[in-house]
């Protein structure tokens, strides 16, 4: 099994209102701190890469080991919510929009590793 979770947020195609808006994310309530720290250590390696600093991809980066299954429901929730609150306003400003994007990768990112955990702890209970 993978040992880490790596997605591409499309960070560096977002502009610089659009990472404002994203690193406003920890106003979230709720969001499980190694979720919100993942985001943080993308957007930090994204503001790097765009003052010239040479970085690889800036990936959004879960390990698996500190996954917990109740914490990625949970975020798949609050992720959602700040989606649906912010899809009004997405249609008529093109940072919103882009910051959605990023948003909705990182909520399809939670669901694949609500999937992968689940499905391991399915596997390991039918061992037992």
């Amino acid at each position: 099994m993978n040992s880490q979770i790596e997605v591409d947020l499309g960070l560096a195609s977002v502009s610089d209102g659009a990472l404002a808006m994203l690193e406003g994310v920890s106003r979230i309530a709720g969001l499980p701190p190694g979720l919100f720290c993942g985001l943080l250590d993308a957007l930090a390696e994204e503001h790097l890469r765009r003052f010239g600093a040479r970085v690889g991809i800036n990936l959004f980066k879960l390990p698996m080991k500190t996954v917990d299954p109740d914490d990625l429901w949970h975020s798949l929730r609050v992720l959602g919510n700040w989606l649906s609150y912010k899809d009004e306003a997405s249609h008529r400003d093109p940072d919103t929009e882009a910051a959605s994007e990023v948003i909705a990768r990182m909520w399809l990112a939670m669901r694949g590793a609500l999937i992968l955990t689940t499905e391991g702890e399915a596997h390991h209970e039918a061992i037992n």
